[in-house]
């Protein structure tokens, strides 16, 4: 009982399972995709969305329940 045990988590990293588009060539309206991005207040981390606009930077992602969110693309994958 006086014996210390270091507990361990096993993280798998998402970004390299799921690579993120660099910019908006290679994605299109209608467009299912992946979030992985982690801001505060934003939204939930690997929550799955449509693609509704495409701009410069960003997408316009409409996530069901979870609302409709400006994401960068660089925050967004392809779902499998």
């Amino acid at each position: 009982m006086n014996e210390a045990t270091q507990l361990t988590l096993s993280i798998k990293d998402d970004k390299k399972n799921h690579p993120t588009f660099q910019n908006g060539l290679n994605i299109n309206n209608g467009q299912k995709v992946k979030y992985l991005g982690n801001v505060s207040g934003g939204p939930l981390t690997g929550s799955k969305g449509i693609i509704k606009k495409l701009y410069a930077n960003k997408a316009v992602v409409d996530m069901g329940l979870v609302g409709t969110w400006n994401v960068p693309y660089y925050f967004l994958s392809e779902t499998a």
